[in-house]
């Protein structure tokens, strides 16, 4: 064999080595890429952002929040992560208390009273106010008959005040406190000196029991006085209010972290500037608004004194 083809060979088998090489290795890179393509893409955790409520009315309220807890959920999830919206219905404030200690619950919307009572035993963290009925706050007024000899808080022992039911802030605890707080004796028992007191069950009675006689004296909020019918509400005087206190609050249970909260903080604060929570929230009880309020605010130490009253 000559040099010339000697030469011609070793081309020649320079080249197929060469060519082999690429083929082997884009064959491998064929076959790892196939590989990533036919790997499961890792599983969306599903996780419960839940709301809890105090009522005995369970259906009624689930149909009530479920929407707000719903679009609190979506607005939560992720690619990493599924949002489910529960709501949780208890019958009493222990009931609530309960399941915040225990970090079972993780959100709860209730009156200030309540509020301030479940968080004292539970570790609860107010957050934000709900501008329940388009209102940030209320009070409490005391009704009697327009004919009737009543016309202060110091005509008020020895007579009958109706107050709605024994969970109510406007209705029963902060009237009540109100009354204690003015060197009241506010009883269940009738006595010269007392101020005895029963339950109508349900805030648009007791303006009728007072109209019809069956209490001399009234308890509701400023808001129901507001809006009772021109029938009714002509027969009645109002003789007293209580201090204003926040409609409405939300809090979050004590071990929720800090993002958390910012997130459903943020949630909320934005939500009547998105068309589809501005609708959740008017169906919402009208509820216009959230903004922000802390536990530290000024109003919930004048809540937390008057609640010592009735302890």
């Amino acid at each position: 064999m000559n040099k010339k083809l000697v030469h011609i060979s070793l081309v020649i088998i320079l080249l197929a080595g060469i060519t082999g090489y690429y083929f082997n290795v884009k064959s491998s890179a064929d076959v790892k890429e196939n590989i990533q393509e036919k790997e499961p893409a890792a599983p969306k955790i599903t996780k419960t952002i839940s709301i809890g409520v105090i009522s005995d009315n369970a259906v009624k309220h689930i149909k009530l929040f479920q929407p707000t807890a719903d679009y609190i959920a979506a607005k939560l999830s992720d690619n990493s992560a599924t949002y489910e919206g529960k709501v949780i219905v208890v019958r009493t404030i222990d009931n609530m208390t309960e399941l915040l200690r225990e970090q079972k619950l993780d959100l709860y919307m209730e009156s200030p009273f309540a509020t301030v009572i479940i968080a004292n035993k539970s570790g609860a963290v107010p957050f934000l106010r709900r501008w329940k009925d388009g209102a940030a706050e209320y009070h409490s007024v005391f009704i009697a008959r327009k004919n009737s000899s009543i016309n202060t808080v110091a005509d008020f022992a020895g007579k009958t005040i109706a107050f709605e039911d024994p969970g109510s802030t406007s209705g029963y605890l902060l009237p009540k406190a109100y009354l204690i707080q003015n060197g009241l004796n506010v009883s269940q028992s009738a006595g010269k000196s007392n101020i005895r007191y029963t339950f109508t069950g349900e805030d648009e009675n007791t303006p009728l029991w007072v109209v019809e006689g069956t209490a001399d004296i009234g308890a509701i909020s400023d808001l129901n006085f507001k809006n009772l019918p021109g029938s009714i509400k002509v027969n009645l005087k109002m003789i007293d209010r209580t201090i204003d206190v926040p409609r409405f609050v939300v809090s979050h249970r004590s071990g929720m972290e800090p993002a958390m909260v910012e997130q459903i903080r943020q949630i909320l604060l934005n939500m009547d500037q998105d068309p589809q929570g501005i609708k959740i929230m008017k169906d919402f009880q009208n509820t216009a608004k959230y903004d922000d309020i802390s536990s530290e605010d000024e109003i919930f130490a004048r809540v937390r004194d008057m609640i010592r009253l009735l302890e």
